[in-house]
């Protein structure tokens, strides 16, 4: 069974009151965040040496991804749209000859 959600804080209902919905999610956020920040243990390891140390993408990788056109990752070249501009033109000329010839 779901565990039933804890009532919200007064400062948040005060707000909503006041009809002020804007401050009582910003009241909101900020006790959920203080209160995940106080029941998160605090990390007392030490980084161990280099093997700690984020990678860092190379040079070659990023060209892979974006093959040089300034790509983000993930983001995919647009494909050749000449051909359907054309092909519209072509179409809109047709209509237009359609219409004139009755």
């Amino acid at each position: 069974m779901a565990k039933p959600s804890e009532p919200l804080p007064p400062e948040v209902l005060a707000a909503f009151q006041r009809r002020q919905p804007i401050e009582a999610i910003k009241l909101l956020l900020a006790s959920v965040a203080n209160a995940a920040q106080q029941a998160k243990p605090p990390d007392r390891r030490q980084p161990s040496g280099p093997t700690s140390a984020p990678k860092a993408l190379t040079r070659t990788s990023v060209e892979s991804i974006a093959s040089g056109r300034g790509l983000s990752p993930g983001e995919v070249p647009r494909s050749g749209s000449a051909f359907w501009a054309w092909l519209v033109v072509a179409l809109f000329a047709y209509l237009a000859y359609r219409l004139v010839r009755g």
